[in-house]
């Protein structure tokens, strides 16, 4: 019973990996018109750049920076402006846009 219970458990994450491999395929272009937005997302370090930004992130940081579901951001081309700051945001300005 209990190798039953194992095998069905591993199979099952088999089934769920191909799944979560779906979901991120390519990068989203996410406008960031907010300096406070690129302030929080790099830890309210103050830096001089010109908004808007632009920068290329997977679609769950872009979808979780824009307020927005995957699908919509799909129907909106693979683009959307930030709303929220995150870290992963502020690796993407430090890598993309401050070249550090």
């Amino acid at each position: 019973m209990r190798r039953l219970l194992f095998a069905a458990a591993c199979a099952a994450g088999l089934v769920s990996a191909p799944v979560a491999a779906q979901v991120q395929q390519g990068l989203v272009n996410v406008t960031i018109t907010d300096l406070h937005i690129i302030q929080d997302s790099l830890n309210n370090n103050n830096v001089s750049v010109a908004v808007p930004v632009n920068v290329q992130v997977p679609i769950g940081v872009a979808a979780n920076v824009c307020g927005i579901g995957i699908l919509t951001i799909r129907q909106q081309g693979n683009q959307c402006t930030a709303q929220n700051a995150s870290q992963a945001l502020g690796k993407a300005i430090s890598s993309q846009v401050l070249k550090q």
